[in-house]
């Protein structure tokens, strides 16, 4: 047994578009047959899903080349599913194998998103299925509820709830300017955690850390220097409202989360050994 990891991209666009664009990216399998599963159907029953809401490709895709871990080999496929959910196309990347995607480099991750990048979505997240969905706010701790939200995430033409650690989204769809931002975090009332906007190809990258101390080299370090730290973050839903939220004005923190931002996404390791210097 182990812990499953998915990616979720929103798109607005046919889901025949969607598949194309794997097809042409990536060496891609298709699995015929019909999707008939028990749980949707259950969820259809309580009003929780509509009939919009569909199953309508699945298959397996190959990672050319394959994602590098720190120390477990590597990752070379994923299984994947294109649903549609009210008017939207989310596309579910499972990687595999369980074990191995806790290890996947940071810049492995971002090559990745960047390769997904060229597709245009709306948005990209993560999920975890250790996840209890009900403490985040669901009616059932079911992934398909988790799917059937994310249109929710900027139904008002921005992003104002961050749905995992790790968020990316176009720019346009987020109202914050590149740089570290306090927060404040509903499930520990009255106190504030960080969060981090950078840029990369076109999107806002939002790294929500938790609570930090930036005057403790050693929390600094367990929080945001592990060269795995986004893969973690990507697929952690937060669920976390981007309201109660300032800029930081200390310069020294600005350029350090900075200079880790930049270590992880460009591969660069060494950036973070100095970064809390």
């Amino acid at each position: 047994m182990g812990v499953d990891n998915y990616i979720y991209l929103m798109f607005d666009k046919k889901p025949e578009e969607v598949e194309d664009f794997l097809e042409k990216e990536f060496e891609v399998e298709i699995r015929d047959g019909e999707w008939d599963d028990p749980r949707m159907d259950y969820l259809r029953e309580k009003g929780l899903l509509g009939d919009d809401f569909q199953l309508v490709v699945s298959g397996e895709l190959l990672f050319d080349p394959s994602l590098r871990t720190t120390e477990w080999g590597v990752i070379i496929n994923a299984d994947f599913y294109v649903y549609t959910v009210k008017g939207y196309t989310i596309l579910e990347i499972h990687p595999v194998s369980r074990s191995r995607w806790r290890f996947v480099l940071s810049s492995e991750v971002i090559r990745l998103l960047k390769q997904f990048m060229k597709a245009e979505p709306l948005l990209i997240c993560g999920y975890r299925d250790d996840t209890d969905l009900t403490k985040l706010g669901f009616e059932y701790n079911m992934s398909y509820l988790f799917i059937n939200w994310l249109p929710e995430a900027i139904k008002t033409g921005k992003l104002e709830i961050l749905p995992s650690a790790l968020t990316a989204v176009r720019k346009e769809l987020l109202k914050l300017d590149e740089g570290l931002y306090e927060v404040s975090i509903p499930w520990r009332p009255n106190e504030k955690g960080f969060l981090f906007v950078g840029e990369l190809d076109g999107y806002a990258v939002i790294l929500f850390f938790g609570i930090v101390d930036f005057e403790d080299p050693e929390d600094i370090h367990e929080s945001l220097e592990e060269p795995w730290e986004i893969v973690w973050d990507l697929v952690i839903p937060v669920m976390l409202p981007l309201t109660n939220i300032r800029k930081v004005q200390n310069d020294r923190w600005q350029r350090m989360v900075r200079e880790i931002f930049n270590g992880h996404t460009t591969g660069d390791y060494s950036r973070l050994k100095h970064a809390g210097d």
